[in-house]
Parts: structure tokens; sequence; C-alpha cells
């Protein structure tokens, strides 16, 4: 099997060589979410994290060198995976619109675990679906939490879709929201930075959860380097280096982004 693998990855090689010229390799170009930490965020206008890194290491490992685009709006990256502009969506969760697109790429870089944000004051109590129904609900323009989520909330709740999760938090502590809906760690992260740990709280019970997956435009002529990107990102050593990123990358932000002196969360 490793010898298998060994050839494929210079059968691979030599196939970019070829193609490109001796020490030229071939540009991937990605886009990721601008405000996800600790997999990505914006970083004085380049995009950094775990899914960055990520993806950076792995598309080296088969030959070919990753271009990712400075931050753009959430749902503009996505369009852009569609339309075949660029080539890799960083990682995201699969849901039915994105498989249209997009082949995922086994296996995650990581899992995201939705949780509600809520005022300090606020009665809610959250135990299943149904306890959202009626609710206003703040979420980020162009994040998904997968397709049966997703089709709850458009059904069952008043959706607020904001173009950031900062301003979503903005309208919650306005009473304008009854909730916003976002990922654990980078909800825990922008509450922080923001000031707002004395008026913000996140509810412990987990709402959905699911895996953040490479994911490659069905338009790109790379689709050929997949079955060696899986066989890369299975590796152990591979495996053992992406759970020490995530704690990087958790502390990396943490440190660049300190608690706001800010009034947006002063009552």
């Amino acid at each position: 099997m490793l010898i298998r693998s060994s050839i494929l990855l210079m059968c691979l090689t030599a196939s970019v060589w070829a193609e490109n010229g001796p020490g030229v390799q071939a540009v991937v170009r990605a886009c990721g979410h601008p405000a996800a930490p600790p997999m990505s965020w914006d970083h004085e206008g380049q995009l950094i994290g775990v899914c960055v890194e990520a993806a950076r290491r792995a598309f080296s490992a088969v030959g070919l060198t990753l271009k990712v685009e400075p931050p753009i709006p959430w749902a503009r990256c996505q369009l852009m995976v569609e339309n075949g502009e660029v080539d890799v969506n960083l990682c995201a969760f699969a849901n039915d619109k994105r498989r249209e697109y997009a082949v995922m790429v086994e296996p995650p870089i990581g899992h995201n675990e939705a949780v509600l944000i809520v005022r300090r004051d606020s009665s809610l109590v959250y135990k299943s679906w149904a306890d959202l129904k009626g609710l206003r609900i703040g979420m980020g323009r162009g994040v998904s939490f997968g397709s049966d989520f997703d089709n709850y909330l458009a059904q069952h709740a008043r959706l607020d879709i904001a173009l950031s999760e900062a301003r979503n938090l903005q309208k919650l502590t306005l009473g304008r929201l009854d909730a916003v809906i976002t990922a654990r760690l980078a909800g825990q992260q922008l509450i922080r930075s923001m000031g707002c740990e004395g008026q913000l709280r996140l509810l412990p019970a987990q709402v959905t959860e699911g895996r953040l997956l490479m994911q490659m435009s069905k338009h790109s002529k790379h689709l050929a380097v997949l079955p060696q990107l899986t066989a890369f990102l299975k590796r152990p050593a591979q495996v053992e280096w992406l759970q020490a990123q995530h704690i990087r990358f958790d502390a990396t932000y943490a440190q660049l982004h300190p608690a706001a002196q800010t009034r947006v969360c002063e009552p």
C-alpha cells in the first residue's frame, strides 16, 4: 500500500512538472471564512487559522502551491467556489447546496459545535430544536449548520441574517434578537474580544454538530489529486499535527484580540 501511494504521488508530481515546467508548481486558489477562529479569520488582510495551514500543508504534500485569496464575505467565497473562480473552500459544513458544486475532501479538518448566545438575563432554556420555534435568531450571512437544521430554522424561527457575527451580537445586546447561533469556539472568542462577557453568555447545550471539510469546486482542474489529499490527511502524523494546530490557533487568536475596551456591550 505504501509503495502504491508513493508511485501515485510520483506520477502526480511528474504530471504537474510536465504541465508547468521545471521548478514550477501548479497553483490552487482557495478562500475561507473571514471570522471563524480558530479555523480561519482575517488578520491584517490575510486569512490565517487551522484550515489555512492544514490546506497549505496538504496541497504542498501532493506537489501543489496553495494561494489563499484575501478575506472576502463568506457568502462571496462560496459563490466563487460554485462558479469555479477559486478551486477550494478551505473548510465548511457539508450541506445539500455545497455538494451540488463541490467535492467534499475526507477526512474533516475539524468539527463545528453550534451553540446559542443569549443575554445574561435571558430565561431561554434550550433542550431541542423545538425550543427555537418563533424565536428571533441571528445568524451570519452564508453560514450553514447542515441542511436539516438550516431548513428547520427557515421554517420555524424568525431568522435575522447579518453580514458579521459582531453585528449579530450588537443586535442581541439591544434586545432585537432572542439568540444568536454560532460555533462554540468562535462565539467564546468573539464575546471576549468584544468585551461582552458581562452581558452575554453561551448556553451549554449543543444545538447541532458537524464536520468541517475542505471542499473542492467541481470546476477545478485539480480534482485528480483528491485521493492523494485524502491519503495524506489520514496519516497518523498529520492527525496529531492537526490537533496541535487547534490549540495553537485558539491561543493565537486570544493573544491577537485582547478584550476590547468598548461600549458595544455596556448596559
